[in-house]
Parts: structure tokens; C-alpha cells; sequence
């Protein structure tokens, strides 16, 4: 499901529309999803922010709108949450194509198991914050310009680095 039909989704909800009436100053910070693309079961969902909490809206299997609330942790390792727009010219279906296409660039063949991808402010930028797991235990981590494509990092690692050594 493509980003703007997720949002239209949430913010079209009988849940989405209480809460957004309670608190009208909500603003759109991040979105999460995590394509699986040997199984196809996908996850969604939204996140806005109202003073120090963070309220996340995501559609389950039926495409139903749960809502949770959440504390925001301040931590200075982390920049503070920014308001996304929800006005994006690379949508979620053409993410797994440019990964790939980037990957073979670094000479990477691996077959691609999982992406999650993360809309957000990184450096004063709008961007798909992405991290993909590949086969053979390579993870890449790719951050791409939701407006303009431009690819800003990438980075790969495998399994092993993420093993502390005793």
C-alpha cells in the first residue's frame, strides 16, 4: 500500500478523526513500514507528536486503525522529532527497486528479505531512512531524499559486525 493511501487511510478513521478533534496541534513526525517482501505482510504506520508524547497510528491485518500512546524519549545521542509533510515524490512501492538497483551498483547480489523503511527529518532533510536485510545475513543501510531521489548514505554490514567480541 502506497504512503499517501496508508495516510488516507488513518486520517479518514473514526479513531484518527477523535483524536485529531481532542488535539489539533498533532503533527506528523515519522513513518514506519516494514515490507516483507518474501511473505508480503506488510506493516504500516504513522506517528504524530503532541508535546512530549507520541501517538502512533497503524492498520492491522484487516486494515483496521489501532492507536497507541507513547512517552517521547529525549536522548541527546538523537535529534528531536521534526514534522514530516506527507507531500512525497518516491513512494513506498518504488523503495525496493532503488535499494535494489543501489545495492548492485556496490556489487551486491544478495536477494533482498526485508525493508524497513522510515519517513523522517534526517539533517534538515525529508527522507527514506531504510534499512535491508538481504540474504546471507548483509544488512544495508540506505538513506534516500523522499523528493529528489538523490541517495544521501549508504552503508553495508553483516551480521557479524553487530556481534560483540568478548
Amino acid at each position: 500500500m502506497p504512503f499517501q493511501k496508508t495516510l488516507e487511510t488513518i486520517t479518514s478513521s473514526a479513531v484518527f478523526k477523535k483524536f485529531i478533534e481532542e488535539n489539533p496541534k498533532a503533527e506528523l513526525v515519522a513513518g514506519f513500514f516494514i515490507l516483507d517482501l518474501l511473505n508480503n505482510i506488510n506493516q504500516k504506520s504513522l506517528d504524530y507528536k503532541i508535546n512530549s508524547k507520541i501517538f502512533t497510528f497503524s492498520l492491522d491485518k484487516n486494515n483496521e486503525v489501532i492507536m497507541k500512546q507513547d512517552k517521547l524519549i529525549k536522548d541527546s545521542n538523537f535529534p528531536e522529532l521534526q514534522k514530516i509533510s506527507p507531500n512525497i515524490k518516491i513512494d513506498l512501492d518504488e523503495i525496493p527497486s532503488i535499494a535494489e538497483k543501489q545495492a548492485l551498483e556496490h556489487n551486491i547480489q544478495s536477494k533482498f528479505q526485508k525493508i524497513i523503511a522510515v519517513l523522517q527529518i534526517h539533517q534538515g532533510k525529508q527522507v527514506w531512512n531504510l534499512t535491508c536485510m538481504l540474504d546471507g545475513f548483509v544488512i544495508l543501510n540506505i538513506i534516500i531524499n523522499s523528493d529528489t531521489e538523490q541517495i544521501i548514505k549508504f552503508n553495508r554490514k553483516s551480521m557479524a559486525d553487530f556481534i560483540k567480541k568478548r
